[in-house]
This record gives C-alpha cells, structure tokens and sequence, in this order.
C-alpha cells in the first residue's frame, strides 16, 4: 500500500500509519465500522474511532472497506492507488471517500 499522499484531511492522531484512516474530529462514535473491522478498528473517548492497524489479508481489505462504507458521516478515508481497492470503493459508492477518486473529498 502507498502509506501517505497528498490529503487535505487531517487524521486522527492514533491511526495506524497506512492507506486506511479516519479523518480527526469526525468520527460520531456510531459504532457502525467497529462492526464491520472489529480487528482494524480502535475507539478512543476523547478522539473516536480509528484504525489500531491496517488491513493486511484479502479478508481484511474486505472488512476495511466494509467500514469505510459503514461511515455514517464519511470519517473513514482510503489515501492509497491500489486498483482493486478504489474499484471495491467505486463499487459501493464510496468514490468520495478516496483521496485518489475525490481528491477533494467530494466538495
């Protein structure tokens, strides 16, 4: 994975370094992506949701984009160029929820 590119938004400080990340000061504690990558995901009180480590099996790609879907107010990004990926982001309508897709998060 391509672990940093060049993203407007500012992630919330505990992400895992990687593609996958939650944008800080958005997450609503709605729980919904912990449901879908319990393993990926972490939840602080006093900054939300994050990802505590990032996909690394197909199985879990699966998951973490499950999650990103699962936002309920888009916290949740993918910054990384894999094909596969952005066309599974596509494919669930979470084209704005990629750095690469929507560099512009969709504004």
């Amino acid at each position: 994975m391509n672990s940093m590119s060049n993203t407007k938004f500012e992630r919330t400080p505990l992400n895992a370094e990687g593609d996958f990340y939650v944008v800080k000061d958005t997450c609503l504690t709605c729980m919904a992506p912990h449901h879908e990558a319990p393993e990926l995901m972490g939840l602080d009180e006093a900054t939300g949701c994050y990802f505590r480590r990032q996909p690394q099996t197909p199985e879990e790609i699966r998951h973490a984009v499950e999650a990103v879907w699962m936002s309920c107010v888009e916290a949740l990004r993918y910054a990384g160029n894999d094909p596969e990926i952005l066309e599974r982001l596509r494919a669930k309508g979470c084209k704005s929820q990629s750095d690469v897709l929507s560099p512009d998060g969709g504004i």
